[in-house]
C-alpha cells in the first residue's frame, strides 16, 4: 500500500464526512486494482429486478454479430420463427417481464414520486425519438413496408429503455435515487408496448380491445397458475418443473395470440407479489439462477440477427440525436421529482440496457421480414454505442462493485 493510500484510510476511518467531499478526497472504492475497476464499470443491473452483473451489451452484441451469419454463419440470424432458439427468447421475454413485475410490485408502495419521474422522463424519450423518426423517414422517403406509425413507436420504445447500476454505499444519496428512477422508466414502455402490439394489424382481425386485454387476462391466469403450484410441490426439483412450465406457457400464449411476452411477464410477476403467501420469492430464487444466461442468450440472438443496411444506417442517426436529447429533456424535467442533479439523473439514464434490445426482438416477431431486420439493427448498433457513451460519461466511484 502507498503512502498515499494509507493516508487516505486513516482520514476516511468511519466514513467520509462532508468536508472530505468538498474537498474531493477519493472513497476508499477508488483504491482498487485496474482489473477491478474495469470490471465495475461493465457491472449493470439491466432491467429492474435484475441483479447486478457482468452483461453489458457492449460485449455480447458483438459476439452475436461475430457468431451470427454475418461472419462465422454458427447462430441462425434471419426472422424469429418456431425454432429452438426463438421459443427461447419468446420464454426470456416474459421472465424479464415477470421479473419487472415482481420488482415493481414492491417499489410502487415506497416510490410514488420516482415512478412519476421515471414515466414523465419515459413518455418524454418516446415522443422525441418517436416523432423524430417519422419525420426522417417522410422527408428522406426511406423505403418502409410496415405502418410508419408501428415504427416509429417501436423505435420510441427501445429508445426509453435504460439499464441501472447499483449505487456504492459511499456515493452521495442522488446516486441511490438515480439508479431507482432508471430501474423504474422500463415499466411505463411495457404496458404502451401492450397496447401498441395490439394496434398492428393480423391477418386474425381480432379486435384492438381484445388484444389490449388478453396480456392482462393471459398474465393473471398464469399468475394464479403459478400461485396455486408452486407452493405445494413436494420437491425443489418439481417445484423447478412448475415455474419454468408456467413461465414457458406465459412465452408460448403470447407467442400464439401475437401479443406481447413483456407484458404478460409484467401481469404474471405483479400477481405473484401481490397475492398471499410467497409465490415471488419461489420464482425469484428459482429464476436467480437462469436470469444471467437469459440476458446473455438475448443480447447474442440480437447481435446474430444483425443485418447491414443502408436504411438502419440513416435510421441510427436520429435514434442516437434525440434518444440522446430526449433522456437530457427527461432528465430536467423529472429531476424536479426527486430532488436530484439533472446532470447525474441524465448521466444514469444514458445505457440502454437489455430491455431495449428486448423491446426490438419482441417487435421483430410481428413485423415483417425487412421491417423487423430494419428495426432491430438500429437498436443493435444503438445500443452499443450508447453502451460505451456510459462508461465514458457515468463516474466510476458510482459504479457498482
Amino acid at each position: 500500500m502507498t503512502p498515499a493510500q494509507r493516508d487516505v484510510r486513516r482520514r476516511e476511518i468511519g466514513g467520509q464526512d462532508r468536508l472530505d467531499r468538498r474537498l474531493g478526497v477519493p472513497p476508499r472504492s477508488a483504491l482498487i486494482s485496474p482489473l477491478t475497476w474495469l470490471l465495475s464499470l461493465l457491472r449493470t443491473r439491466s432491467a429492474l429486478g435484475l441483479a447486478p452483473s457482468l452483461t453489458p451489451a457492449v460485449i455480447f452484441l458483438p459476439l452475436g454479430v461475430v457468431l451470427g451469419p454475418q461472419v462465422l454463419g454458427w447462430l441462425p440470424g434471419r426472422g424469429l420463427g418456431v425454432g429452438p432458439l426463438d421459443i427461447g427468447v419468446t420464454v426470456a421475454l416474459a421472465v424479464l417481464g415477470v421479473l419487472v413485475g415482481m420488482a415493481l410490485a414492491r417499489e410502487a408502495r415506497s416510490a410514488a414520486r420516482l415512478f412519476a419521474a421515471a414515466s414523465l422522463e419515459s413518455v418524454i424519450t418516446i415522443a422525441a425519438v418517436a416523432l423524430a423518426t417519422a419525420y426522417f423517414v417522410r422527408a428522406t422517403n426511406l423505403p418502409h413496408d410496415a405502418p410508419l406509425l408501428t415504427l416509429a413507436l417501436a423505435l420510441g420504445l427501445c429508445a426509453s429503455a435504460s439499464s441501472a447500476t447499483s449505487a456504492d454505499p459511499d456515493s452521495e444519496p442522488a446516486a441511490a435515487v438515480a439508479t431507482r428512477v432508471a430501474d423504474l422508466d422500463d415499466v411505463l414502455p411495457i404496458a404502451i408496448a401492450v397496447v401498441a402490439f395490439a394496434m398492428v394489424p393480423t391477418l386474425s382481425g381480432t379486435d384492438v380491445l381484445v388484444r389490449t386485454l388478453a396480456p392482462i387476462v393471459m398474465g393473471l391466469a398464469v399468475g394464479g397458475v403459478g400461485w396455486l403450484l408452486f407452493e405445494r410441490a413436494e420437491s425443489g426439483a418439481e417445484r423447478v418443473v412448475f415455474v419454468l412450465g408456467t413461465l414457458a406457457l406465459a412465452g408460448g400464449a403470447a407467442a400464439h395470440l401475437r401479443v406481447s411476452p413483456l407484458g404478460v411477464g409484467l401481469f404474471a410477476g405483479l400477481c405473484w407479489t401481490l397475492a398471499p403467501g410467497r409465490a415471488d420469492r419461489i420464482v425469484q430464487d428459482d429464476l436467480v439462477k437462469v436470469q444471467h444466461p437469459l440476458v446473455v442468450m438475448l443480447l447474442v440472438s440480437a447481435g446474430a440477427a444483425w443485418v447491414p443496411s443502408i436504411v438502419a444506417v440513416w435510421l441510427l442517426v436520429p435514434y442516437l440525436l434525440f434518444r440522446l436529447a430526449g433522456k437530457v429533456v427527461g432528465a430536467w424535467v423529472s429531476a424536479r421529482l426527486v430532488d436530484v442533479s439533472p446532470s447525474d439523473l441524465a448521466a444514469y439514464l444514458m445505457s440502454p440496457g437489455v430491455l431495449a434490445v428486448a423491446f426490438a426482438l419482441n417487435f421483430k416477431q410481428i413485423l415483417s421480414l425487412e421491417a423487423g431486420d430494419m428495426l432491430l439493427s438500429t437498436v443493435v448498433v444503438g445500443t452499443a454505442a450508447f453502451e460505451l457513451f456510459a462508461l465514458a460519461v457515468v463516474p466510476h466511484w458510482r459504479r457498482a462493485h
